[in-house]
């Protein structure tokens, strides 16, 4: 069957292919939102700056400016770079799902692989709306998670999140069930939550793949 790009998908287009459907239990999702790690000074000082940024910028910026001045400069504060894993931008993603070959290009996803991206922990959509469009970014977001847990067998729950504007939403994947977060607002106090959870991601891969952490 022909190639079908992750921008063409809808969640009930997953849903009639694949049986996508919600999660009951999210135990994977609170666990990874519930970070309880403490902020440095520093850390809170450059969180706040790229608040202002966006709170001044947030609705005049296009996409690539978006992830150029914010979210690229928040995952980097991270740094998810690291011998056994790193960030990769812009790469494609491509599987095959039930015998349906599926591909795209996905925005942020961190995974293994030293030059290109392996086994995909991770994966991060950013959208903005566009007048007349019918784009669904939960199911784009979605059809890449599922096709990242195809690629890693379903040893793991796959973990991801898109961005509208200001709003971050977090999602886990395991066996085609779904559970989604409320929104985290980044010109707000959610800001502090939103870094705690990107570091807390780092942890949760740590712990998946068996690296000792300091």
């Amino acid at each position: 069957m022909r190639n079908k790009s992750f921008k063409y998908w809808t969640r009930q287009d997953i849903t009639d292919q694949f049986g996508l459907d919600t999660k009951v239990d999210c135990q994977h999702l609170e666990t990874w939102l519930n970070a309880d790690d403490s902020l440095s000074e520093d850390e809170i000082i450059e969180l706040t700056r790229l608040q202002q940024k966006l709170r001044q910028n947030v609705d005049i910026w296009n996409e690539q400016e978006l992830i150029i001045k914010f979210i690229a400069l928040l995952v980097d504060m991270v740094d998810y770079d690291t011998p056994n894993y790193k960030s990769f931008a812009n790469r494609k993603l491509s599987g095959e799902i039930d015998g349906m070959s599926v591909s795209g290009e996905v925005d942020l996803m961190i995974a293994s692989g030293k030059y290109e991206p392996k086994a995909p922990y991770f994966c991060l959509h950013e959208f903005k709306k566009e007048q007349g469009t019918d784009k669904d970014p939960y199911g784009q977001l979605l059809i890449a998670m599922i096709t990242a847990e195809e690629i890693n067998k379903h040893e793991h729950p796959i973990y991801g999140a898109f961005v509208m504007g200001r709003n971050w939403f977090f999602l886990t994947v395991q066996n085609r069930k779904y559970c989604i977060s409320d929104e985290f607002v980044a010109t707000r106090e959610d800001i502090f939550s939103i870094y705690k959870i990107l570091k807390n991601l780092k942890t949760i891969i740590n712990k998946t793949i068996g690296v000792a952490i300091s």
